[in-house]
């Protein structure tokens, strides 16, 4: 039984304790980075701050978060009409980006369940002689109870970071639209990238009138974790 305790630990231990999403600001690329045809704009990687958790899962899953900025300045409107991304490279929808990097809130049910079910399996019937000390229904049973204690906590914490991670991501996607005078846009694009460390460059394509134009921004590779 000792064994098996251990095992259990150990594979418990192994889940981990879910991180708090600690809110970030939107970065600002560096203003008129590249310019072309009354278009400046910036492409640069949005920081995660505090929240190493879900910034070792993006790179995970070769998902790049870039802040994107455009600035008419221009005295006549401008149509952004898409984004051309280079082969290989997927753009996500905030929904998307989030769900890749969501903790699994649901498996910190384990720390109750696991426990419960060996307490269910140890405590058969069959005419044992009497014990010293605890029994191991008893023993997985105090577990159990333990695991419900910090699992709970855990997945209401993964759960609502989670939450917020998707609401970030939501409320600052970037959008293509009209840009007036003087007007800038700011906000994330979400691409999985093959390679997800190496410089990336898009193109902007844009209507002013009846020409479209475009504009060819390059973000910096990431830095290893």
């Amino acid at each position: 039984m000792k064994a098996l305790c251990c095992a259990l630990l150990i594979l418990l231990g192994s889940l981990g304790c879910a991180r708090i999403y600690r809110p970030v600001t939107l970065v600002s690329p560096p203003r008129g980075a590249t310019q072309a045809e009354g278009l400046s704009g910036g492409l640069t990687p949005q920081p995660w701050g505090d929240n190493s958790r879900y910034e070792q899962k993006a790179s995970d899953a070769n998902l790049r978060v870039l802040v994107l900025s455009l600035e008419n300045t221009s005295p006549a409107g401008v149509e952004v009409l898409r984004l051309d991304l280079p082969e290989g490279v997927t753009p996500l929808s905030a929904e998307a980006a989030a769900s890749l990097i969501k903790q699994h809130s649901g498996a910190h049910l384990l720390y109750p369940l696991i426990p419960a079910l060996l307490t269910a399996g140890s405590s058969g019937g069959g005419g044992a002689s009497a014990t010293i000390g605890p029994t191991p229904a008893m023993v997985f049973g105090a577990m159990a109870v333990v695991g419900l204690l910090v699992g709970l906590p855990n997945l209401a914490v993964a759960a609502n970071s989670n939450r917020r991670v998707e609401q970030f991501f939501q409320a600052e996607a970037w959008s293509p639209g009209h840009l007036g005078p003087g007007q800038t846009r700011r906000g994330l694009i979400f691409l999985r990238c093959p390679e997800p460390r190496a410089l990336l460059q898009i193109r902007v394509i844009t209507r002013r009138g009846s020409a479209e134009w475009a504009l060819e921004l390059t973000s910096p590779g990431a830095t290893p974790l």
